[in-house]
């Protein structure tokens, strides 16, 4: 069995953090949680961000169906969106249109 062992809560004013901000950011990176009071009233904590969350990435954005992967050679396009945009007059008209308000 494993112990887990947690930084203490550390609270600071208000002041005091504004005075020494990027060091107290560098203690909660290191794990540390700040709890910030204004007037000796707790108001907001400052802690670490989860170990398990990472930075996104493309295989993220193909998987969650945010970006299409684009077909390798010899592979069949994508298929095309099912929601195709109808417009009851030409876009450039619209873009006129547009370009005109800020005239």
């Amino acid at each position: 069995m494993y112990t887990v062992y947690t930084l203490p809560m550390v609270e600071i004013g208000i002041r005091e953090l504004r005075s020494d901000l990027s060091n107290q950011i560098k203690k909660a990176s290191r794990g540390e949680t700040l709890v910030i009071t204004i007037g000796g009233v707790r108001t907001a904590k400052i802690s670490p961000l989860p170990s398990s969350q990472s930075a996104p990435n493309m295989e993220d954005a193909y998987q969650s169906g945010r970006v299409i992967r684009a077909p390798r050679r010899g592979e069949d396009p994508p298929p095309p969106p099912k929601n195709k945009l109808v417009l009851d007059r030409p876009s450039g008209e619209i873009l006129d249109e547009l370009r005109e308000d800020r005239i």
